[in-house]
């Protein structure tokens, strides 16, 4: 088995538990925010399960380059410059490190970021070291222990972009669980049918709708934040 294959194995045993949700670690409120017209990528505070992510936006690798990223690392969302600005992975900036995941894969790095966000609080605040070997909550099920050979900002750059590649080739493809026009249950449980490839894959990863409070909700919410900066900003490209 190639050691994709096995974090695939282990992270999408996270879909097959029936336990109840953790409380998401993402503890900054404005993350959790909406208004009629809250000025995010999409003009409104409308969601849709249905419908959470196009997938022109996911694939996107070429959206940023390592200079974008630097520069919205160094003016986050969040006011001012996050820690990742100035951190490095493997001798290399943050930057650097989200790009290059991206461009192996094809995924936008914002969704990179915005995934280590909703996982860990990575962009706004520096985790303690356990939250922050497993940043991005890539090989780490529901209920179930983190995979320690997935432990490390560089090991979760690279799974979580493997992992979303993977999933929506599979939707692609129609051989993932979670696939473009066929109805699927969530674990919270409520009853999706993915409109894009790319909605597909962000239930693979976190097969929860948790509106309001976490899950792919969360994501939603955090990634349009993110893309609305980077654009306000011009860095998107």
């Amino acid at each position: 088995m190639s050691r994709l294959a096995a974090l695939l194995v282990v992270t999408l045993a996270a879909c097959a538990t029936d336990e109840a949700p953790p409380a998401s670690t993402d503890d900054e409120a404005s993350d959790f925010a909406t208004t009629g017209a809250d000025g995010k990528a999409d003009g409104s505070a409308v969601f849709d399960a249905n419908d959470v992510l196009a997938d022109d936006v996911l694939i996107n690798d070429a959206a940023m380059t390592v200079d974008d990223v630097q520069a919205f690392l160094a003016d986050s969302p969040y006011g001012g410059a996050s820690w990742l600005a100035t951190a490095t992975v493997g001798g290399q900036s943050v930057a650097q490190a989200v790009v290059d995941a991206a461009h192996a894969d094809h995924i936008h790095p914002l969704v990179l970021i915005a995934r280590m966000q909703v996982e860990s609080s990575g962009v706004s605040k520096k985790p303690g070291p356990t939250a922050l070997s497993h940043a991005l909550g890539c090989g780490c099920p529901d209920g179930s222990a983190c995979a320690r050979s997935l432990a490390g900002l560089d090991n979760q750059l690279t799974c979580a972009a493997h992992l979303l590649r993977e999933l929506y080739d599979g939707s692609l493809a129609r051989s993932a669980e979670w696939q473009k026009g066929k109805q699927g249950r969530t674990l919270d449980p409520k009853t999706v049918t993915p409109a894009t490839h790319a909605t597909a894959a962000l239930y693979g990863y976190t097969p929860w709708v948790l509106t309001g409070r976490g899950g792919t909700w969360l994501v939603w919410n955090v990634t349009r934040k993110f893309l609305s900066h980077a654009a306000a900003n011009g860095l998107l490209h």
